[in-house]
């Protein structure tokens, strides 16, 4: 099984709904990587890319044509979504994706169900049109307007030792999506924390809406 290897920040390209305009912020600064189809999206707005891995069932024909033979992973294994193959054939501690959170639900579920399963990633931030998702291990923090929404969805069971900068306290509270969730929470301070037990291995996302995406990269990655 290939595996690639980086200690760098991977952008991964999905074939869902790309916000565009956000992606080529910040394209130039990192290695790409296609998911199946997100190849096609790449190709036709002239973005190089390392590798397509995936079953490859979703690329434009011709598209197709158009890649090297040593960049192409086949991977035809249906178990596996194309986002999860991805972070099972890549090394990273950092992946941004986009194209695989969209307004189809069985889609970000699939892919909300990949980023809590086994992986090299301490950060996954998965940006949509709307809202972005953010999966982290251990404590961090971000700066987003006051007044911004917020939501935590536990993707197991998880404690929290602490938070700051929220309407509504995480102070040792247990969340499970069985029970209590975490949505529609808000920032009152500038700048939020979350201290997450580690004990959980980290199984909750943050959301917040998509247009912070740049405040949250630039929090986590720096400049």
């Amino acid at each position: 099984m290939k595996i690639f290897m980086h200690d760098e920040p991977i952008i991964l390209v999905g074939g869902s709904k790309i916000n565009s305009h956000l992606l080529k912020k910040i394209y130039k600064k990192h290695k790409i990587y296609a998911a199946d189809s997100g190849a096609n999206f790449l190709l036709s707005n002239e973005m190089d890319f390392e590798a397509v891995i995936g079953d490859m069932d979703s690329i434009d024909s011709q598209k197709l044509s158009y890649i090297k033979n040593e960049k192409k992973i086949l991977i035809s294994d249906q178990n596996t979504t194309d986002l999860q193959k991805c972070l099972l054939h890549i090394n990273s501690s950092f992946f941004i994706g986009f194209g695989f959170i969209d307004l189809r639900l069985d889609h970000t579920l699939a892919s909300l169900t990949a980023i809590n399963r086994k992986h090299s990633a301490r950060v996954i931030i998965l940006v949509g049109e709307i809202d972005t998702v953010v999966w982290v291990k251990g404590k961090w923090s971000c700066e987003i307007p006051v007044g911004t929404r917020l939501s935590l969805w536990p993707l197991g069971e998880q404690f929290f030792h602490s938070s700051t900068g929220l309407k509504y306290s995480l102070k040792d509270l247990t969340l499970h999506p069985l029970n209590l969730i975490g949505t529609s929470n808000e920032t009152i301070e500038r700048k939020f924390s979350l201290h997450p037990s580690e004990n959980y291995s980290s199984r909750y996302v943050t959301i917040i809406p998509s247009k912070y995406f740049l405040n949250l990269y630039n929090s986590i990655i720096g400049e």
